[in-house]
């Protein structure tokens, strides 16, 4: 009995000094698949593109599958997120492996128990990353590979994939209108962090709370209309809304502007 003890707790050891001795900021990508296994769709539910924006969040310079760099595959690493059996709700988990196949890093749980599968979803995919942030991931810049096989080095201290494909893109609505590309978006305000999700009518804007459920208070909608663009919040106050040349949100009402910066 004392032989198994003593193995058991070998392999816990070596477990995690694979796991201390993996330094996910040595890698300069990851790559995130169109769909997971467990899903019927391409980004069903928006789950592969909140995956990418929460890794990018978190430091890692993240790229969906048909738009990953032209670099070294070895320099990356490959996402995917596991459904775990549960009796009753959603449980999902991040996985992260070399170019080998070898698993370098497994995230926690994230656990929900919502009814509808949208919700279910997005709220165990948020708690998986929950704590992340104590890696302080920070991915060094993108190497390219040239067509003749010689190596480029992607050279910026603002954004590493600066010259590759902008984390957050901006496009013009044909009125002049600067608008995110992003299905998702980082802003901050006033120590605040939120988050701006694409939709149909335009998007909606949320701010990061412990005390919101599924971890996310909506504070609002910003609607694209032909030349117009308007913030209305839940109350149902109507204010004027623009984004700037740096991707900030800018909210005008009573002649007082409120800005909500792009951490993008």
């Amino acid at each position: 009995m004392t032989r198994y003890l003593l193995l058991a707790i070998a392999l816990l050891l070596a477990t995690n000094a694979i796991s201390q001795n993996t330094n996910l900021s040595d890698y300069s990508y990851v790559v995130v698949p169109e769909q997971f296994d467990f899903l019927n769709g391409r980004d069903q539910y928006q789950l592969n593109s909140m995956t990418k924006f929460y890794l990018e969040k978190n430091g890692f310079n993240a790229y969906m599958a048909d738009s990953a760099p032209n670099a070294n595959r070895c320099d990356g690493l490959f996402a995917n997120v596991e459904k775990l059996s549960t009796i009753l709700g959603t449980k999902l988990q991040l996985v992260l492996k070399d170019c080998n196949d070898n698993e370098v890093y497994r995230g926690q749980e994230g656990k929900s128990k919502y009814k509808e599968y949208d919700k279910s979803y997005q709220d165990a995919l948020r708690k998986a990353f929950n704590g992340m942030q104590v890696l302080h991931v920070k991915q060094k810049d993108v190497v390219l590979l040239k067509d003749n096989n010689t190596i480029t080095s992607n050279q910026t201290n603002k954004n590493p994939k600066e010259g590759v494909e902008p984390t957050t893109p901006r496009m013009s609505n044909g009125s002049g209108n600067l608008l995110p590309d992003a299905k998702f978006s980082n802003y901050s305000n006033s120590g605040k962090t939120y988050l701006l999700r694409k939709t149909a009518e335009g998007y909606s804007l949320y701010e990061e709370s412990a005390s919101a459920a599924d971890g996310l208070l909506l504070k609002g909608k910003i609607i694209v209309m032909n030349n117009v663009v308007k913030y209305m919040d839940t109350f149902g106050n109507v204010a004027d809304a623009a984004f700037d040349p740096s991707g900030n949100l800018i909210i005008k009402e009573n002649g007082v502007s409120t800005v909500y910066k792009s951490e993008d």
